[in-house]
């Protein structure tokens, strides 16, 4: 989960038991993104997967579930991490599934992967973060890793898909960073990491499914 949405490590036990709240309700669509990623990717492949901002980690753990030959790591600052460990323990997951600290924005990140999934982290950053997150996370993907986003992306023309302009309504509101970003930001800031081969579908709930890869 991005850094603008966090708690910083210094906040009351009670408002990090609000935080622990709030995953909770989150837990099951994030799980279920996690299935929606193994019905349209093959992780077989790949060894080691990093969720970054992962939050519960319910994405990673129903990754796991699927593909139990898959290591992967959630990335999440240090107030959260403990929340997400939590939610790992609870699953019986704590053997499959390892939780790291650090700030994907401001890095640097460690490790090695091969794979690394980014779900609704953009959409509370300024371009200047999103940019930063992403070259970051070039640095530790292995050559021929692939990057995937989750999200809600909009269409060039600000118009569509309309769920999309729904929730760009809102976010500009709410926020003084951070909106449903178009395709043609997001493939900018690949391009301007490093990444190629970048694609974009579009899903069936209006979602779109980002994907490029670190060249070889």
């Amino acid at each position: 989960m991005p850094a603008a949405l966090k708690p910083n490590s210094i906040l009351p036990q009670c408002r990090l038991r609000r935080w622990e709240t709030y995953l909770r309700g989150l837990h099951p669509g994030t799980k279920a993104s996690g299935r929606l990623l193994v019905n349209r990717l093959d992780f077989s492949c790949y060894r080691h997967l990093l969720d970054v901002g992962g939050g519960s980690g319910g994405l990673a753990m129903a990754v796991s579930a699927v593909c139990p030959e898959l290591r992967v790591t959630v990335l999440e600052i240090p107030s959260v991490a403990p929340i997400t460990q939590r939610f790992i323990e609870e699953e019986g997951m704590a053997e499959r599934a390892e939780v790291i600290t650090g700030d994907a924005v401001r890095g640097p990140l460690t490790g090695a992967y091969d794979v690394a999934v980014l779900r609704a982290f953009f959409q509370v950053l300024s371009p200047e973060a999103a940019t930063e997150a992403l070259h970051n996370l070039f640095q530790v993907l292995e050559p021929g890793g692939l990057v995937v986003i989750l999200g809600q992306v909009l269409d060039d023309s600000c118009l569509s898909p309309p769920a999309t302009v729904a929730f760009n309504l809102v976010f500009i509101n709410i926020y003084d960073d951070g909106r449903a970003y178009t395709e043609q930001e997001y493939r900018r800031w690949l391009t301007q990491a490093g990444f190629t081969g970048i694609e974009r579908v579009v899903l069936s709930g209006g979602e779109s499914l980002v994907t490029a890869r670190k060249p070889a």
